[in-house]
């Protein structure tokens, strides 16, 4: 089993291969890197111990300059060298641009460039709408135009980072300015707070009685580049200051007085539709409804926290994430908000892979780490057979993981293994593996991995012939989305729903930042018909099952409740419910 060390420099030295590559590296020393990387990807020393030793060069394939490279990397944190740093500012940014393209390799951007001259997007699209490119081997009429889709792809997403990033920065700047002596009160706001998929930038909100030393703390901070916006102070006392992060984001600081704060808060992070409804409701009660307050007839109304002016407004506190204009303002108004799901209503996590397939830690070593973060189950559901890419599992292989899975549990008084299986759905829609092998597991997630390009009808028949399958107890990852990499496949997500509320088949929330598939907006539709989900981390390794919390937050944005989450049941319930699919 690799280390994490090691699998940090495999990651590291394909990187740089990449950027070598388009920097025109000569073909011995990219196999080099290349053969360094893959052997880095499943070596099971700790490599920091290898360079305090300095025994790097031990191993087979890396020479002395290998090594240094990676004692580099590792001396700095794991972060990177300075020949990476060099390389990458010797490369035109419109070919790193180019790496976003669903489908265009290095090769192939190398081509185009050397060939053709072209080392921007719009110098690409437009070499593709006057088929310039079909001069060039590989290159025919369905691969401009794909690159041309790709490239919308890119533009429609320059500038906007995953929410694990954001959440990340945001920690990060928001624990610096919580220390300032002159901070009363921070809290993230926007699309932040609401626990949106993808953020274009970070929002904060700060009381303080001096924000020009808070603003300058911000400046100082040790990510930030660019101040673009600097605070100017306002009849509140307060003021705003944006910045540029190092790794491109921007994060916008509102500073206001404590008085003015939870005012400040609720006007950040809602979103225009729920403001301009708030302020509505608002108006028909004779009140003014801005930012800085509450206002009756000039007199802005004391309310210390946010709960405190929802109540003036006659509404029950409206948790940040449903705050969307989607019927929450009426629904607390009645009294009809539902209690959201959180984090601590988990009791197991399902959906988890381990080294049987491409996990990165032993199955044992998955389930100590999920007891010891308080859970009372695990589901394991490595690949099956036909994602011979990730080690899909064959017949001999289930056989000795459900042995051990079997021993384990007979050894633990307080926690379950169960057995599960990611099945592939295959382009016909039949599952992997026969009838009789199947029914070995407790549960099945049913997912597709292959043949994205079908037409929506296609893959819809596809999905719901799995759904219908008796052995499928959940539907994974629902459209295959990776977040600001790749689109979802064109599938009718309404069909699918109503397939799964009849066969009483759960859907899942994939929680891996990168998927948080199914989206939101469809969530509460499948709680209304009845279906219900499973709230599932998709773990590769330790570190995964702590991105349960991103997949609780798409759970609260589509309004469900503990209830509609078949993993917040107990072991006994919820084997219970493998076994009778309700």
């Amino acid at each position: 089993m690799p280390t994490a060390s090691a699998r940090a420099v495999g990651e590291f030295l394909e990187e740089l291969a990449v950027l070598m590559e388009l920097g025109g590296a000569d073909a011995f020393r990219l196999r080099a890197y290349l053969r360094a990387a893959r052997i880095f990807a499943t070596l099971d020393e700790d490599v920091e111990e290898l360079v305090s030793q300095g025994s790097l060069t031990s191993i087979k394939g890396v020479g002395k300059g290998l090594a240094n490279q990676i004692a580099e990397f590792v001396g700095s944190g794991f972060v990177t060298t300075r020949d990476f740093e060099e390389l990458k500012a010797s490369i035109p940014p419109g070919l790193l641009d180019m790496l976003r393209i669903p489908g265009l390799g290095t090769k192939k951007i190398r081509l185009v460039h050397d060939k053709l001259g072209i080392d921007t997007l719009d110098a690409l699209a437009e070499a593709c709408r006057q088929e310039y490119l079909s001069t060039l081997p590989g290159f025919g009429t369905r691969t401009q135009v794909q690159i041309l889709e790709g490239i919308e792809f890119v533009r429609r997403h320059h500038g906007w980072f995953r929410l694990d990033a954001a959440m990340a920065a945001a920690k990060s700047l928001g624990a610096a300015l919580a220390a300032q002596p002159h901070t009363a009160r921070i809290s993230p706001a926007g699309p932040l707070r609401r626990h949106l998929e993808t953020i274009g930038s970070i929002d904060l909100v700060l009381s303080s009685d001096n924000p020009g030393s808070v603003a300058a703390a911000c400046a100082a901070h040790e990510e930030v580049v660019e101040v673009s916006e600097a605070a100017e102070l306002n009849d509140d006392g307060g003021g705003g200051t944006t910045v540029r992060l190092k790794n491109g984001m921007k994060a916008r600081l509102r500073i206001v007085s404590e008085e003015a704060f939870p005012f400040a808060l609720r006007h950040l992070t809602g979103s225009a539709e729920h403001n301009e409804q708030l302020c509505a409701r608002a108006r028909t009660m004779g009140l003014e409804l801005r930012e800085d307050g509450l206002f009756r007839g000039g007199e802005r109304l004391p309310c210390a926290t946010e709960a405190e002016i929802f109540e003036a407004l006659g509404l029950g506190y409206i948790p940040p994430e449903l705050r969307e204009g989607a019927g929450e303002i009426a629904a607390a108004g009645q009294g009809a908000l539902p209690g959201l799901v959180t984090s601590g209503d988990i009791r197991g996590l399902l959906h988890v892979h381990s080294t049987y397939s491409d996990g990165s830690d032993s199955l044992a070593a998955m389930a100590a780490a999920a007891e010891e973060r308080g859970y009372s189950y695990l589901g394991i559901s490595d690949h099956s057979r036909s994602a011979a890419y990730a080690g899909g599992l064959k017949e001999e292989d289930i056989h000795r993981q459900h042995e051990e899975i079997d021993a384990l549990n007979k050894a633990a008084r307080d926690f379950h293994i169960f057995r599960g299986i990611e099945s592939d759905i295959r382009a016909d829609g039949n599952l992997d593996y026969d009838d009789d092998l199947l029914s070995t597991f407790d549960f099945v997630v049913a997912s597709v991995h292959a043949r994205f390009n079908m037409s929506e009808a296609e893959m819809t028949r596809r999905i719901v012939r799995a759904i219908k399958h008796p052995a499928t107890t959940m539907l994974g990852h629902l459209t295959g989305r990776l977040l600001l990499d790749r689109e979802g496949y064109a599938v009718d997500v309404d069909a699918i729903i109503a397939a799964a509320a009849e066969h009483r088949t759960a859907i899942e929330i994939n929680a891996s930042p990168a998927r948080l598939d199914m989206d939101w907006r469809h969530v509460r539709n499948a709680r209304d018909r009845g279906v219900r989900l499973a709230v599932n981390t998709d773990a590769h390794s330790i570190a995964g099952l702590d991105n349960l919390h991103f997949g609780i937050g798409i759970a609260r944005k589509g309004w469900l409740r503990s209830e509609d989450v078949i993993n917040t049941l107990d072991t006994e319930a919820v084997a219970a419910y493998f076994k009778v699919g309700s």
